[in-house]
């Protein structure tokens, strides 16, 4: 099944993105924007940053999403696939998950990953249900005492 990102997730991020750039093209052409009288080349990068931040606002909507197997979770972002076998997951922050509106896990390999819930939250329920070889908060505590989220 496949399931989509929270829209509000992505475009928060890129809000920042597009400041950094901002900022970027503004630090490297600083003296066309103050010194010179503006014209069509300042209206042309402003314009050029507007239509390639939704551009790739747009892209990122489209191609960040989850599919949800029987046996595990493939993460598509962009060109790149990740898959999270249920069975290796061996801790779910309950509490911080339902808090941030981010699933926070723990894998059996020693490392913690993070994903976004999707529209309706499917996932976190999947998560919960499937994942066979989760630990209590006091053993995984016990066990992994160097881990923090």
């Amino acid at each position: 099944m496949k399931l989509k990102i929270r829209p509000t997730r992505i475009i928060i991020s890129f809000i920042f993105a597009a400041i950094f750039v901002m900022a970027f093209l503004f630090g490297v052409c600083w003296h066309m924007f103050l010194f010179e009288a503006w014209d069509w080349r300042q209206y042309t990068l402003i314009a050029f940053w507007v239509i390639s931040t939704i551009v790739f606002l747009i892209v990122a909507l489209l191609a960040n999403y989850y599919v949800l197997e029987r046996k595990y979770v493939e993460v598509h972002r962009f060109r790149k696939v990740l898959a999270y076998n249920f069975s290796d997951v061996i801790y779910i922050d309950e509490e911080k998950s339902k808090k941030h509106k981010t699933i926070y896990f723990y894998m059996r390999q020693g490392h913690t990953r993070y994903l976004t819930f999707d529209q309706k939250g499917l996932l976190y329920k999947a998560m919960l249900e499937k994942c066979q070889n989760r630990l209590s908060k006091e053993d995984f505590e016990r066990e992994y005492p160097n881990v923090k989220f």
